[in-house]
């Protein structure tokens, strides 16, 4: 007695990869779609925030150039000068640095504004993305 296989098992092969195509086409794709275009704007916002940074050590660099500057002018001024000159020296490399100091709690600050403003940004793209993620998995509408 040879045992064969049914008919019925060809039947639920054909099903079974019927099945495997559509849900390849309607679901998976999508869904890889969704995730290659979140990976593309996280990658580009990256970039972005390298390049701040970038400009964040370009400022302080030349910060610290003018800071040397100062510090030239100053040792200029005092070689020049006696007493009273002296004096005048001090003054000026007190508020020179005060300057620079302002100056790059500024830019320090517009900095991290940014990059806040980022931050949030791509948190609520990651939000709406996940819960557009969530409902086409689901199929259904989630509430918030």
């Amino acid at each position: 007695m040879a045992l064969y296989p049914d008919f019925t098992l060809f039947i639920q092969m054909a099903n079974f990869l019927i099945l495997l195509f559509i849900l390849n086409i309607f679901l998976y794709k999508p869904i890889r779609g969704i995730i290659e275009k979140r990976n593309k704007e996280i990658n580009n916002l990256g970039s972005l925030i390298e390049k701040m940074k970038r400009e964040v050590e370009e400022r302080e660099k030349s910060i610290k150039e003018m800071l040397i500057q100062a510090r030239k002018e100053g040792i200029l001024q005092k070689e020049s000068l006696k007493e009273e000159a002296s004096n005048y020296e001090k003054e000026l490399l007190k508020e020179t640095y005060k300057k620079i100091e302002e100056k790059f709690i500024k830019a320090k600050e517009e900095l991290e504004k940014k990059l806040e403003t980022i931050r949030r940004e791509l948190q609520k793209e990651v939000e709406i993305l996940s819960i557009e993620l969530a409902e086409r998995i689901l199929g259904r509408r989630l509430k918030v």
